[in-house]
């Protein structure tokens, strides 16, 4: 399976510190090896699975969806908890498809 981003997301990416960006970049890599392992939401996040991981002593959350007929795993958001699912369902309603 190979990897796209989407804008959004590769806009946060850039602004991270390095601890954080190095732990999102190997959560990645894992994504690659078990596309499946995060959890499955619900509502207007279906389709969508959130993996957890942990970078400079706190909690981040992965967002992102497997579109298995085109082989893409596609990143959509990651952030810590606060707002996250708020903020995720507003960028996927304005139409991050």
């Amino acid at each position: 399976m190979r990897i796209e981003a989407a804008p959004r997301f590769n806009r946060m990416a850039k602004k991270l510190e390095p601890i954080v960006k190095q732990a999102l970049d190997r959560e990645v890599r894992r994504l690659v090896e078990d596309p499946y392992k995060g959890d499955y939401k619900k509502g207007v996040l279906r389709n969508v699975l959130v993996e957890k991981f942990e970078a400079a002593n706190k909690q981040w959350l992965l967002a992102y969806r497997v579109l298995e007929k085109d082989g893409v795993i596609q990143l959509l958001h990651f952030a810590q908890h606060e707002n996250f699912y708020r903020d995720l369902a507003r960028y996927l309603k304005k139409g991050a498809n």
